[in-house]
């Protein structure tokens, strides 16, 4: 079985950086050939960003700089060439005179309240007073330094901000799965999904997920993605909002099924972790890592910010969402073989899944009416929208299969259907 991950097309930035140096390329001609291109195209590449703001942020600290350096490079120049040598100035007391002007333009930063910019700065100035001093007309290069920065961020803002006229379907809410549908096969997700979602997600995407983790894991996984919508957690157990920290909907247990699924895993021998939303937060409790598996999760997990572990006894009336029972698959498959004998079993959704840790698998519990689908119409009551897509990794059950997430499919089919190309969409051509 071939293992290798497919060779990427060129993504966006490529293409448009290419069209930047053209477009440098194209006003140097424009201007008789005056000034230098290349601090042009330097200037449009850096301020190329995934982000508008993180576009704004780079161009002005790269024209702050330029400004800064530039100032004092034609002071050097005035009191070098003008005043004290008439001429090009001798080497050892213009190189004196170098450093204190370096220190002299990194503390205007400091003064300008600039820090970002020193750099920048540093060398512009060294530029005009170092490599070009000695040139026929040295003020006419520190002219153009910085004339041509402004021209290469002016070219970056023209080729950051236009695009294809894309008509957008903000009143479709899109649902993707988490495991092997938006992350790859490292359980990661790729940089040009995460900076592609995104922006998608800026412009007006109303995109979430659907899984059977924790918001715990969610944050984990997806760290850098901008989550503004409710996510679907503990499959289908709780409703999240990750900007406002809120669970939204949750479906407890009640007091009677706590009890009988405790009283079920004490009599055969089980361990478990108990997860219930308490003041607004995820607690775990569990009254001892029985074995090895637990103690592999609870080494790996409580630490998180996002979670509260604590060893204690689960109380009938707590607000439970869900049991974990961990144990080896031997053990669990004579626990569920008990469990669906029971007369009270179907009050309840078992899910058996693969635990991550070598030779344990893993139960999770729910009441038998949680299911995401049903939360999915919860949600979609909360967003008010006209139509939903789902994404999944099985095939039959979603709107939209994705057969590899190595592919990145989820935010290439979610590009497709929320923004395709249509002249219709011309007012969104520009990308304010």
């Amino acid at each position: 079985m071939n293992h290798h991950k497919p060779i990427p097309l060129p993504g966006q930035r490529i293409l448009r950086s290419m069209v930047a140096v053209w477009l440098c390329c194209g006003i140097f001609f424009l201007r008789g050939q005056s000034g230098i291109p290349f601090y042009s195209m330097i200037a449009a590449l850096q301020c190329l960003q995934p982000y508008n703001k993180d576009m704004r942020k780079v161009a002005l600290k790269r024209l702050t700089g330029t400004l800064i350096g530039a100032f004092w490079g034609l002071v050097v120049l005035l009191l070098e060439l003008e005043l004290l040598y008439k001429g090009k100035p001798d080497t050892l007391p213009h190189f004196l005179l170098l450093g204190l002007f370096v220190g002299l333009v990194l503390y205007s930063t400091v003064l300008l309240n600039a820090r970002e910019a020193s750099y920048f700065s540093a060398v512009v100035f060294l530029s005009v007073c170092v490599s070009h001093i000695g040139d026929a007309n040295p003020y006419l290069f520190a002219f153009n330094r910085v004339l041509d920065t402004f021209l290469g961020v002016l070219v970056a803002e023209v080729v950051n901000r236009v695009h294809l006229p894309r008509r957008r379907e903000k009143n479709t809410l899109f649902v993707s799965c988490v495991g092997d549908t938006i992350l790859g096969a490292d359980r990661r997700l790729s940089p040009y999904s995460r900076v592609e979602l995104n922006r998608l997600i800026e412009d007006g995407a109303k995109f979430t997920l659907s899984t059977g983790e924790t918001q715990a894991t969610v944050r984990e996984l997806l760290t850098g993605v901008d989550l503004k919508y409710p996510i679907i957690t503990m499959n289908g157990a709780a409703l999240y909002h990750i900007p406002t920290m809120a669970y939204l909907e949750t479906r407890p247990m009640t007091p009677e099924q706590n009890r009988r699924i405790m009283d079920f895993c004490r009599e055969h021998g089980l361990g478990y972790f108990s997860n219930s939303v308490e003041q607004n937060l995820l607690v775990i409790r569990y009254e001892a890592l029985q074995n090895e598996g637990m103690r592999l999760l609870f080494e790996k997990k409580h630490l998180s910010p996002y979670r509260n572990y604590l060893q204690s006894a689960t109380e009938a009336d707590a607000h439970v969402l869900y049991f974990h029972v961990l144990d080896t698959p031997e053990r669990l498959d004579a626990a569920l073989s008990a469990l669906r004998a029971e007369p009270w079993a179907d009050e309840f959704r078992v899910i058996r899944e693969e635990s991550g840790f070598p030779g344990y698998d893993r139960l999770k519990i729910y009441d038998a009416a949680v299911s995401r689908e049903a939360m999915l119409k919860v949600l979609e009551e909360k967003m008010g929208t006209e139509k939903t897509v789902t994404m999944g990794s099985i095939a039959g059950k979603y709107d939209v299969y994705i057969k590899n997430a190595d592919r990145d499919q989820v935010v290439k089919e979610l590009k497709r259907r929320f923004e395709p190309v249509d002249l219709r969409g011309w007012r969104n051509m520009f990308r304010i």
